[in-house]
This record gives C-alpha cells, structure tokens and sequence, in this order.
C-alpha cells in the first residue's frame, strides 16, 4: 500500500494498492469532495431513469460544476498513477442509485462486469452514502485467469462465461459477492461517506451491496454514487502492466 501525497488537494487522504496478479492500480481516496453535502442535496432535485439494461438502477446526470474543486488533484492522480498524459476527458458522469433486488437481476447483472473494453478507460467511484450500503469487489475469472477484460481478450472471457454456464448451470439470482468455480474475489473496498475509487474500467468487478436500504430509490437513503469514466485526452497509450 502506497501513501499518496497530493498538493493540489491537501485535504485528500490517498492510497494506493495494486489490484490481484495483474498488478492494475486502484486509487482510494476518502474525503474527496469538499462539498459533499452539496452533491447529495443536487441529486435530491434531480430526475432519475434507467439508462442501461446492464446497470442494476437509475442514473441522473451531474453538473459540470462538481468537477471544480477536484479537478487538480485528479489530474495528478491520473498523471503519476494511471500514466495519462496531455489532459483528461470526461466521457460520462451520473449520479447512480441501485434499486433492483437480487431476485430482479438479468443474467449479466448476476456476474462481474466490466466498464467496456477500452484499456484506458479510468472509471472514478464517488460514494455519497455509507458503509451500511457495501461496497465495490474486484475478481478474476477462474477458467482464464483474467483479471481485466479488455477488447482483446472478450472472445476468451466470453468463451469461458459460456463454458461455466455448460457445466454449472445459470448463475443464481443475487450480487456476486464471493469466491465460486466461476470467479475468485481478489480485492474488496468498502463504502464509506465521500470516499471515491479510482480503477481501469477493464478491471473486472461487482457492486456489493448492503442493506435492504442499499436498493432505495431516495437519494438521501439509497445507495447514491457519482460515477464518472474518463480517458487520456491523447489517445494511443497503454496502461501500467499492459502488455
């Protein structure tokens, strides 16, 4: 684990680890928002819709102001330790709310999933709810042996999701939270009140959710997150233990 010091957030407590045998980084910092408060009160105001059959709730965007204040220090974190270089673009940012039940969950969503297959592709976590509401788990696929997924190795992953299928069955109902013949959990960060994580969306992962509260659609009692996915402004580059 790797204390990080960042000068144009110094109110940030960061650290970084690195993620199963792949060695991807994942980035966590707690007290990443100065106005966290504010956030959560601007997603009470605004209008929630599902906007994915693979996301497991309801989405809302979020303004461009809620990037100001952390601007700086995320870009010195994805400098030092994402190896981006010549500015950060912002593809997608949504406050998010879970709300489907386990029993609800379409095949996909009962699986770790990736955020695409684009290997540059940094996804930002913000958590604007508590350690009662779980989590986020990081995996590897046992048949492969993938810890990240990206647009290469799909047919492979893909190959292997089908074969456990075969042999054991369709995964049951409900959040993939542990280790199985299908898929071994290599890393766990909790959720805690304004803490954000930073990770390769070709990471394979999972939500862990909490309590029955963690499926609300009420943003001041429900599972609320920001979730954001950014990419080098200057395509082209590979990631820390690429090949």
């Amino acid at each position: 684990m790797e204390i990080l010091c960042v000068h144009s957030a110094r109110w940030w407590q960061a650290q970084k680890v690195l993620i199963g045998r792949e060695g991807r980084p994942l980035v966590i910092i707690d007290n990443f928002h100065p106005l966290p408060t504010v956030c959560v009160d601007d997603a009470d105001r605004r209008s929630f819709r599902p906007v994915a059959r693979h996301y497991p709730g309801i989405r809302a965007p979020v303004p461009k102001p809620y990037f100001a204040p952390v601007r700086r220090g995320l870009s010195d974190i994805l400098i030092h330790h994402f190896d981006y270089r010549g500015g950060v673009s912002v593809q997608e940012c949504f406050y998010s709310l879970l709300t489907t039940p386990p029993a609800q969950l379409n095949y996909i969503q009962r699986l770790p999933h990736v955020d695409g297959g684009d290997d540059r592709k940094v996804a930002i976590l913000h958590y604007l709810c508590y350690e009662h509401h779980g989590g986020t788990a990081f995996f590897r696929q046992r048949r492969t042996g993938f810890e990240t997924v990206p647009n290469d190795r799909f047919a492979a992953y893909k190959q292997g999701v089908e074969a456990d299928h075969d042999s054991l069955g369709a995964p049951t109902p409900q959040y993939y939270t542990r280790n199985d013949r299908r898929f071994d959990r290599i890393r766990t960060v909790k959720a805690r009140y304004n803490r954000a994580i930073l990770y390769f969306g070709s990471n394979l992962h999972t939500i862990l959710p909490g309590t029955e509260d963690s499926f609300s659609d009420d943003p001041r009692i429900g599972r609320l997150t920001v979730n954001t996915f950014v990419h080098p402004a200057h395509a082209g580059q590979k990631p820390p233990g690429a090949a």
